[in-house]
């Protein structure tokens, strides 16, 4: 019951670093971040419930982060208007954030169900 809880608020807290993190970026930076978080997940979860890794797997993961490193790229001057250097580096670190902590949210889920010697539907 317990764990419920604390997974409910780290899901509130995600969502509202979001928000306020992507109000303050361009899509290109934005992409860029959410694109890594499969990475963040897939580490995550590699170490908290062993999660085996496969070549279609890693090459997924590979190819999913360049191309959204490739769409941040050629993407010129999409800043958003009225958005200092500082907000932009709050809104940067807030997103991060926000992607790291969902991507440890994921398999926190797994683990829960794990100890709790349910089964995940």
């Amino acid at each position: 019951f317990i764990a419920s809880i604390v997974i409910g608020l780290l899901t509130g807290l995600v969502n509202y670093l979001y928000v306020y993190g992507l109000k303050l970026l361009p899509v290109s930076t934005s992409s860029l971040i959410i694109g890594a978080q499969l990475a963040f997940n897939a580490i995550f979860s590699f170490f908290m419930v062993k999660q085996k890794f496969t070549h279609f797997s890693i090459n997924a993961v590979v190819l999913l982060t360049i191309a959204t490193g490739v769409l941040a790229l050629h993407s010129d001057g999409d800043r958003p208007a009225n958005v200092s250097d500082r907000e932009y580096v709050v809104g940067f670190l807030l997103t991060v954030f926000a992607a790291v902590l969902f991507a440890f949210l994921l398999p926190l889920v797994e683990l829960t169900y794990k100890k709790a010697r349910q089964e995940i539907t």
